[in-house]
């Protein structure tokens, strides 16, 4: 069995040409949030999936030093065949699982304001990317 590929994207004016194991080579339009696809594999056409810069926030304590809680990202999966994302969505994992004393508790719930204020002025910058009223 053969190693996966990795893509040899062409980025042009608003479009990107992706390889694609299904459809052969395919022109789709790339948006202007996305970060790229130079470190993607040759997939299927309905794996092709957008994302953009990834939003972290990370809490640091005595009992378990640096720790990230937050990843997200805007991401847009426009050819899934099973659930087409015809729009951006914002793609949320969080992670917490700890015991602390006052002082790590503490940074604990200062670093979740710091995730939720980044995941507002991401729901923000998604609401205009989708074209909707907050």
């Amino acid at each position: 069995m053969s190693e996966p590929r990795k893509q040899a994207p062409r980025y042009r004016d608003r479009t990107v040409v992706l390889d694609t194991l299904d459809h052969g080579e395919v022109t789709v339009p790339e948006p202007a949030w996305c970060i790229g696809h130079d470190d993607d594999l040759v997939e299927y056409l309905a794996d092709v999936t957008h994302d953009g810069p990834v939003i972290t926030a990370d809490v640091v304590t005595a009992q378990y030093g640096r720790e990230r809680i937050l990843e997200a990202r805007i991401t847009q999966a426009p050819h899934g065949e099973i659930r087409p994302e015809p729009l951006p969505l914002l793609h949320v994992h969080l992670d917490v699982d700890a015991t602390v004393a006052v002082k790590d508790g503490r940074n604990l719930t200062r670093a979740l304001r710091a995730a939720a204020a980044r995941i507002d002025r991401a729901l923000d910058e998604l609401a205009h990317l989708r074209g909707e009223r907050q």
